[in-house]
């Protein structure tokens, strides 16, 4: 039988187990923040891509293959 003493965690390795716990929280939070920014981004290209359709404002790279007559 393993004694209470062996299961029981030192103030050093409560404390390193909480200093793991956070950095990987920070982590994971960074790691959405960027996600959403990144969404957010493509989300606003598209947007402003839309919005020139409907005006019917060309793009450079379109008026570039297809010139107007």
């Amino acid at each position: 039988m393993v004694s209470r003493l062996r299961k029981t965690l030192t103030v050093q390795q409560r404390a390193a187990a909480f200093e793991h716990t956070n950095k990987i929280a920070m982590e994971a939070a960074e790691d959405e923040r960027r996600r959403r920014e990144e969404k957010n981004e493509r989300l606003r290209k598209l947007r402003l891509g839309e919005a020139h359709r409907v005006t019917g404002q060309a793009d450079a790279p379109n008026s570039e293959i297809m010139p107007e007559k």
